[in-house]
């Protein structure tokens, strides 16, 4: 990843040491009972069935991973696999869009 991931103590703290390198411009999440697949930079894949992604105004994008409430990872290179074309987009395109 590009950057290294954001840790505090607790979610409150997160949010605050969040906003310091660039605002925060927009959050989205996904729930679905039968869950999404996600890959990372490397390849490797993963299935959620909850995700909160948060878009700063530097362009990148971030989440909690795994259920870490209390980290937060910069996404950006990450791609998740559109249900209805079932290829697989970019971050920026899936928060851009309406759909999965």
């Amino acid at each position: 990843m590009a950057h290294s991931p954001i840790t505090s103590d607790t979610h409150q703290q997160l949010m605050i040491d969040f906003g310091v390198d660039g605002p925060q411009v927009g959050e989205k999440n996904i729930s679905l009972k039968e869950g999404f697949l996600v890959r990372d930079e490397s390849g490797t894949e993963k299935n959620y069935t909850h995700w909160d992604v948060i878009h700063r105004a530097d362009e990148t994008y971030w989440s909690p991973l795994d259920g870490d409430r209390k980290t937060l990872y910069d996404i950006t290179s990450y791609e998740i696999k559109n249900k209805k074309s079932d290829q697989w987009v970019s971050i920026g395109e899936w928060f851009a869009s309406e759909e999965l």
